[in-house]
């Protein structure tokens, strides 16, 4: 692990003298403001050292993939010394009118496991005459449903070896290595926080217990991996076989890298497509709304965790709101890109990102139906009162600073977490009163449920029970709950979800509102969704100019449409002290 940060951290943001779009690059990267993410010493963090990569160039050829796959070869990169990958900014267009905000960006690498082991995150130098400030404002730019990794066989090629443990029995380990005495499994390996020591059990063929092998480290040194998985196939191993080790990828390898596809970022796209669908049935033949393109990716706090828990985030309540005071309300990093992007919509993944926005900006949120304090059924609860058209839940704010104005007017739709498939299943969900009504008087109808092996019952969680089946079966139950089952489903269709569907329709609305509009095809280009008001010129400007340009004319717009980063952090600092509720519970 490198004994010096790259680039050197700042603590405290600095002006440049740029648009906010572009500040945000030259903050965001070294930021340096939260110990826990970026202590004194490297060698002291809580994270990593995982894999890092770099671009040989300020603007890589990539490999394009046919469609979407699961895994493609992406780019011919480099290695990086290893570490923990910097702060991020936003991923897309700067000006896109859909937005996405979660808590912070996951930190994939942490988990055990054969996909734990391959990850590999960028970080970007300005070796050979490169710009490091440009690769991270790319790369950035344009990612969209994927995430990087190495090959597995690759990454196996440096585990260290200069120590070896047959495991036996019970055992504290630290050696470099740790050999499977007999063939077997991998049955448990959780880590139950940021701390680099961790148990993992295997269980020996023909043997009733378990083995508890105690991965022991210390930060900044090289970190453990499993070459199996806790669970499947996968999970299964052979006497001889390396069971876990301690990995170090060396510096300034040249190394294929790929790209493997999310299921968080992924989980947007059947709405996107829906929507798409419905442009070209308005006469618009070439829409294809994208992640990336259409829908900028943002996070409340641009650090990387596993989970967001105290445990996980430096051990306490005060240390995990230390690090929202710093990077939500005191840097803001997050609000400066939105006050800055100005949205026609804002999608907040998760109940908790919800929670997170509402105790920083929650004045600023208005509905002529107050959002519920505590909603029943969390963030499921808050989904159905806010894609609500007819009452929508909207962002506003607008001032006046120095006779300059500035306004923005943002929906917000509050979803359940993206990273889980089955919360964007079509599904009912039933409070247990309710659910136990409804049972008595249509008891023919929940024999359908229990009976029909497409649709998966759930125990009740947290007070509801739900009824779940896939999209393609989603067409012929709700046909036959319609026809067989109607006065049962009379009473429980408000209690039907298909988030897919219902996001895609929210955009829908939008469009019909005329806050979503589509730029017709000119002169040979694509049409797109119309970009947000104001200027922009990240993508082309004094410090870079990506060889694809702007497509959208932004910057060429009339100088007073590109609002300087000075008025955007005025106009968040008021929004910060006036959007903070005094009372949270």
């Amino acid at each position: 692990m490198s004994a010096t940060y790259n680039p050197p951290r700042q603590v405290y943001p600095i002006s440049t003298g740029d648009p906010m779009e572009i500040e945000l690059v030259f903050n965001v990267r070294p930021c340096g403001t939260c110990k826990f993410f970026w202590p004194d010493d490297p060698n002291d963090q809580s994270y990593g050292p995982y894999p890092l990569f770099d671009f040989k160039e300020n603007y890589p050829e990539e490999n394009k993939p046919d469609g979407t796959p699961e895994s493609y070869p992406w780019i011919k990169g480099i290695s990086r010394e290893s570490g923990f990958p910097n702060g991020e900014v936003m991923d897309g267009c700067r000006k896109t009118p859909i937005m996405t905000i979660g808590i912070n960006p996951n930190m994939t690498a942490f988990a055990p496991g054969i996909k734990g082991t391959s990850w590999a995150y960028p970080l970007f130098t300005s070796d050979d005459g490169t710009d490091g400030f440009a690769k991270y404002a790319y790369y950035y730019r344009y990612r969209n449903v994927y995430q990087e990794r190495f090959d597995f066989d690759f990454v196996k090629k440096y585990l260290l070896d200069k120590s070896k443990l047959t495991v036996t029995e019970n055992v504290v380990a630290t050696q470099d290595q740790l050999i499977a005495a007999k063939d077997g499994k991998i049955t448990e390996a959780q880590r139950p926080g940021a701390g680099p020591t961790f148990d993992l059990k295997i269980q020996y063929e023909g043997e009733e217990n378990d083995i508890t092998i105690t991965l022991q480290r210390k930060k900044g040194k090289a970190r453990y991996v499993l070459l199996f998985n806790d669970e499947g196939d996968l999970s299964e191993f052979k006497a001889g076989d390396i069971i876990a080790g301690k990995l170090v990828v060396p510096a300034d390898e040249e190394v294929q890298i790929f790209q493997e596809l999310q299921t968080y970022y992924e989980q947007f796209v059947p709405s996107l497509n829906d929507f798409s669908t419905f442009l070209k049935s308005k006469g618009h033949d070439d829409a294809d709304v994208k992640i990336g393109e259409d829908v900028g990716q943002l996070d409340m706090v641009a650090c990387a965790s596993p989970h967001w828990k105290p445990s996980f985030l430096g051990g306490t309540a005060a240390s995990e709101n230390l690090i929202i005071n710093n990077c939500v309300s005191k840097n803001a990093w997050a609000m400066k890109q939105l006050a800055m992007t100005r949205p026609a919509v804002l999608f907040l993944v998760g109940e908790s990102s919800y929670n997170m926005f509402k105790k920083s900006f929650g004045n600023l949120i208005h509905r002529n139906t107050p959002l519920p304090d505590r909603p029943s059924d969390y963030a499921f609860t808050l989904f159905r009162d806010t894609i609500d058209s007819k009452d929508p839940t909207m962002f506003k704010y607008e001032t006046e600073i120095n006779e300059q104005k500035y306004n923005i007017e943002t929906r917000l739709i509050v979803t359940p977490h993206f990273s889980f498939n089955n919360n964007f299943a079509p599904q009912i969900r039933l409070y247990s009163a309710k659910h136990d009504e409804l049972l008595k008087e249509f008891p023919d109808c929940f024999e359908f449920f229990k009976s029909d092996p497409r649709i998966t019952v759930d125990e009740p969680d947290k007070g509801y029970d739900s009824y779940a089946w896939s999209a393609e079966d989603n067409e012929d139950i709700l046909n036959t709950l319609k026809t067989k089952y109607a006065d049962c489903w009379a009473k429980m269709s408000w209690d039907y979800y298909n988030p897919h569907v219902q996001m895609a329709q929210v955009l829908m609305d939008l469009y019909n509102e005329g806050k979503l509009t589509y730029e017709a095809p000119k002169g040979g280009d694509k049409g797109f969704l119309q970009r947000s008001q104001g200027g922009c010129k990240f993508c082309v400007n004094k410090h870079w100019t990506f060889p694809e340009g702007c497509p959208y004319g932004k910057p060429e717009e009339d100088a007073d449409k590109h609002i300087p980063a000075s008025f955007i952090s005025e106009v968040v600092k008021e929004i910060t002290e006036k959007g903070k509720p005094q009372h949270n519970d």
